[in-house]
């Protein structure tokens, strides 16, 4: 059973979260992608764990992932009919 109080405080301070993490990213992103690039450089078999990976999330999460596009492609539908 999932915690109310947890599931209500990180509800309410959604929008504060997200901003933080985008402020986050837009500071460190040079350091992000270097260390992105150095793990590849590290691991000649990264690229083929990476889509392992991709893959088991894409199939657990599938139901979920197609909802999502359907939503999000009817309201690229519905914003090119107005």
């Amino acid at each position: 059973m999932a915690d109310l109080k947890k599931q209500e405080y990180y509800k309410n301070n959604k929008k504060k979260r997200l901003e933080y993490q985008r402020k986050y990213y837009e500071m460190n992103k040079t350091s992000i992608a270097e260390k992105r690039e150095r793990e590849r450089a590290d691991d000649p078999k990264w690229r083929e764990k990476q889509r392992a990976y991709n893959r088991a999330y894409y199939l657990q999460n599938k139901e979920r992932i197609m909802e999502q596009r359907k939503v999000k492609k009817q309201g690229i539908e519905n914003r090119s009919q107005e």
